[in-house]
């Protein structure tokens, strides 16, 4: 018998809600009947995804955003199974290490580099809307900023800027699909003081303006309403 898994990527892309919800509940049956335990569940998302909040609510530990670099999800892969070998553990099971990816195993779910990251997102996670200088965020970690450059290239494949550069912008698509603010004050929550400089960073990752990314989160919003 081949063993269940312990992480499930399910793929939202052009997907009703009600057959994801399908999907989960009876994945999670099947996997409870060959282990004691309920895998965890990761969901590949379109970013202008309308369902967001029900995922966390329907028990998905994590979601990425489509198109999204592979070492990126590579990291959410490894952080939620992270999360799980703890939760785990603390009720006396521990996974056998044929059970993780190729590239995960138990020594580095807690090794010190991955630490160090895991401790790097959570903080800048949580202050997007801030100025960031290297050298104070280094001393925060109490780490220095090659160490912390060289760890985010080998699990998220990119500085630990380009990587808050991404955040931040993915950040701002939640806030122009899903809010009535302006772009400047969209530009402040993310953490550019500068509308013209915040403008052209989404560019590079959107291939479209925040004002025309908006507006075409709409017009598509409008015609899947039309359709239903």
């Amino acid at each position: 018998m081949i063993d269940a898994p312990e992480l499930i990527i399910i793929d939202t892309v052009n997907t009703v809600f009600e057959h994801i919800k399908c999907a989960k509940h009876a994945l999670t049956i099947q996997c409870q009947q060959q282990q004691s335990f309920t895998p965890e569940f990761l969901a590949i998302i379109e970013s202008k995804y309308p369902h967001k909040k029900q995922l966390f609510d329907l028990g998905i530990a994590d979601y990425i955003s489509s198109p999204f670099i592979d070492k990126e999800l590579r990291y959410r892969m490894t952080h939620i199974l992270s999360a799980s070998l703890k939760k785990n553990s603390e009720q006396q099971f521990i996974a056998p290490s044929h059970d993780l990816p190729n590239h995960v195993t138990p020594s580095s779910l807690t090794d010190k580099r991955f630490l160090l990251i895991e401790k790097c997102v959570s903080y800048l996670s949580e202050t997007l809307s801030e100025e960031i200088k290297l050298d104070a965020l280094c001393r925060k970690l109490g780490t220095n900023r090659n160490k912390l450059n060289q760890v985010f290239r080998e699990y998220l494949g990119m500085t630990v800027f380009e990587w808050l550069r991404v955040q931040r912008m993915k950040k701002a698509a939640e806030l122009l699909e899903t809010s009535s603010l302006n772009i400047v004050q969209i530009a402040e929550q993310v953490g550019y003081m500068d509308s013209n400089n915040f403008s052209t960073a989404f560019k590079r990752i959107y291939q479209s303006c925040p004002s025309q990314f908006r507006q075409n989160y709409r017009n598509s919003t409008n015609n899947h309403l039309k359709i239903e």
